[in-house]
């Protein structure tokens, strides 16, 4: 697991600024073989952490289960 500041991750979106654009880390996209287009799922887990799942492979496992 590897920790973030929450300044590295987020910013202000500058079209829109009621809204918030979530930036993943360029080695957490490659080591997961993520790219842009990959649709992932978002859930907050305790103590705030975000816990980033790729929304395919979370489809899978629950047909396989």
């Amino acid at each position: 697991m590897k920790e973030y500041k929450y300044e590295d991750l987020f910013s202000i979106d500058p079209d829109d600024p009621e809204n918030v654009i979530l930036t993943i880390p360029p080695e957490i996209m490659e080591a997961k073989g993520w790219h842009e287009g990959t649709r992932i799922h978002l859930s907050v887990g305790d103590r705030g952490s975000l816990i980033i799942t790729d929304l395919d492979e979370l489809e899978k496992k629950e047909k396989n289960e």
